[in-house]
């Protein structure tokens, strides 16, 4: 993965998260995340009963956004990812919680997201072609 982009998604906490609900509908959650460079994956925290991890779990293949929000064209730099759901290891939750200590109160789990595909671009660089990082299966 280009460092430009781990650049940008390390200095990020905030992703959409984009699944297929039982209709085959798009159903999209916000989800506060820390990056894993060890495996290039987002990791995040949410309840097992809601129903973009219920939806996660019957179609593992979903799609994240994250952006940072600008009304200027020349600063907008954002990260489209195509992702695979799956729990989370020891190590990945250990990472999260100490990104967000304070989540050690709340209830629920953590999940991760294998980053397949991701297109970043960053309209500061003036860059003609966007930056594509695939994962080697």
């Amino acid at each position: 993965m280009d460092a430009k982009i781990k650049n940008f998604v390390s200095s990020n906490h905030l992703l959409a998260l984009s699944v297929l609900d039982n209709q085959q509908e798009i159903y999209t959650a916000s989800c506060y995340y820390a990056f894993c460079e060890k495996y290039i994956s987002l990791v995040f925290k949410s309840m097992q009963d809601c129903k973009h991890i219920q939806f996660a779990k019957c179609n593992p293949k979903v799609g994240v956004i994250i952006a940072e929000d600008s009304k200027k064209l020349h600063l907008i730099k954002g990260l489209q990812i195509k992702a695979s759901f799956r729990e989370s290891l020891e190590n990945e939750r250990a990472l999260y919680y100490k990104r967000f200590p304070y989540a050690l109160l709340g209830n629920g789990e953590v999940f991760t997201l294998d980053i397949l595909w991701a297109k970043y671009t960053d309209n500061t660089l003036l860059m003609e072609k966007k930056l594509i990082y695939q994962r080697n299966l």
